[in-house]
């Protein structure tokens, strides 16, 4: 599967790793846009994680009408929910969907706002530093976790969020951010979206925010058609802006969603019956998770590029060309990105038919190349040597251990969030060296396993 279809628009399959904005009012339709996009990706087999504060995307597990299965993911939750959640279950859910790579929601909806702050904070720097393969997140009620006033309180959520946002897509990771004001999300961490999506909106707070952005991203367009036509879009269109990613700006329908929307005004009503949670294919992971709890090459040519008529000036058949070019390198590199992710993909899906029919036969402890264990279970001595290594060397080392081709100094302080020019950072890979733990080829660091 190629392309993502949410509509009149298909996105390439490698939007799970770019950053996107779903920003309209209250009724307007961006959780059911966001939701479509999230059913989309796991027909593409790409996980998917909710961080959910209004307890809606449960609705997920049910089917449109009310009464049959829908997606098999994992309900985090204090209502409809498949496992309990409390504060400090942060890093551990990480650890868990990216060990057996499920798809989830974390409805922190009940939860004091200083503890559900806490938990998404543990959740995003864990997911960061761990993830190892394509998955996306949606973050519903964005200004709860990236605001644009950061109060004391807030700069941990404030950050690991960002983060995501922002170094994301180093690690594999693409970030939705859903909400109803544009004006109340950070404006920094806007600037850093590929692609806008933008339903019915009234405020004009709102419509200056969606200025900056455009202004950040030198996007062209009918700017006045677009901000003009926002008070009075139907329910279910939107206004799509991906200047770099896609290089489109269309208004365009959104399709019907195939999962249960837990609409407010039906919730409400005295003839709606509430839909019962139907039992998923999760049930191994969520017995799994509670027990834990308890004991080709492309080439183009210039000759290719379309001819243009003669007798225009010379600046404007630039110009033209110029936007051919980039429209078929655009094309190019979502194909290409397309590709590889349907290949890792695949990769992890035929680990998984190997690790299982090791476990049949009784060699579990055999390590298939490309698979979590691989990277998260490199045998008892390498887990024993890491916990010698501890603090920085530890990790720098555990994430080297992820990316087998290596990478260079400054992305590995980067990915790890310390400073290139420290001088613990330095000492930290010089004993990694010392120890013949790390081999260094031109600029790429490579972790040695013994």
């Amino acid at each position: 599967m190629n392309e993502i279809n949410i509509g009149t628009i298909k996105l390439p399959v490698n939007a799970a790793t770019k950053t996107f904005a779903v920003l309209a009012k209250r009724g307007a339709g961006k959780t059911y846009t966001a939701a479509v996009m999230a059913e989309e990706f796991f027909k593409a087999g790409i996980p998917f994680v909710v961080i959910d504060p209004i307890d809606v995307w449960w609705g997920l597990r049910v089917a449109a009408d009310g009464k049959g299965k829908g997606l098999p993911i994992v309900v985090f939750g204090t209502n409809n929910a498949d496992i309990p959640l409390n504060r400090d279950m942060g890093r551990e859910i990480a650890r868990a969907i990216v060990r057996d790579n499920v798809s989830c929601v974390i409805s922190t909806y009940g939860m004091p706002k200083v503890a559900q702050r806490h938990l998404i904070a543990e959740f995003a720097e864990e997911l960061l530093a761990i993830n190892n393969t394509p998955r996306h997140v949606f973050v519903e009620e964005a200004h709860e976790f990236v605001p644009q006033r950061v109060m004391g309180a807030m700069s941990k959520t404030f950050s690991a969020v960002e983060a995501l946002v922002v170094m994301g897509r180093n690690k594999g990771l693409g970030v939705t951010l859903i909400n109803q004001r544009a004006a109340t999300v950070n404006k920094d961490v806007l600037t850093q979206l590929d692609t806008l999506i933008a339903l019915r909106s009234v405020g004009p707070q709102d419509r200056k925010a969606l200025a900056d952005w455009v202004e950040a991203h030198a996007a062209e367009g009918d700017f006045k058609k677009f901000i003009d036509s926002l008070p009075s879009l139907p329910t279910g269109e939107a206004w799509i802006w991906s200047p770099e990613f896609m290089g489109v700006f269309e208004r365009v329908k959104i399709r019907k969603r195939e999962t249960f929307h837990p609409d407010p005004e039906k919730i409400g009503s005295k003839d709606f019956e509430l839909p019962q949670i139907q039992p998923a294919d999760v049930q191994d992971f969520i017995l799994k998770f509670k027990t834990s709890k308890t004991g080709s090459t492309i080439t183009t040519k210039v000759s290719d590029a379309p001819k243009k008529p003669l007798g225009l000036r010379a600046d404007i058949v630039i110009a033209d060309e110029m936007r051919d070019f980039e429209s078929e390198l655009r094309t190019l590199r979502n194909d290409y990105e397309s590709k590889l992710m349907a290949k890792d993909i695949e990769i992890r899906r035929l680990n998984g038919v190997i690790l299982a029919a090791q476990r049949a036969l009784g060699t579990s402890n055999a390590i298939v190349e490309g698979s979590p264990d691989a990277y998260h279970g490199v045998g008892n001595e390498a887990n024993a040597m890491l916990d010698k290594l501890g603090g920085m060397p530890k990790k720098i080392y555990s994430l080297l251990l992820e990316h087998p081709s290596g990478l260079t100094k400054r992305q590995i302080a980067l990915m790890c969030a310390y400073s290139v020019n420290s001088g613990s950072y330095r000492n930290a890979l010089s004993k990694l060296r010392t120890m013949g733990l790390l081999g260094k080829n031109g600029d790429i660091w490579q972790a040695l396993t013994r």
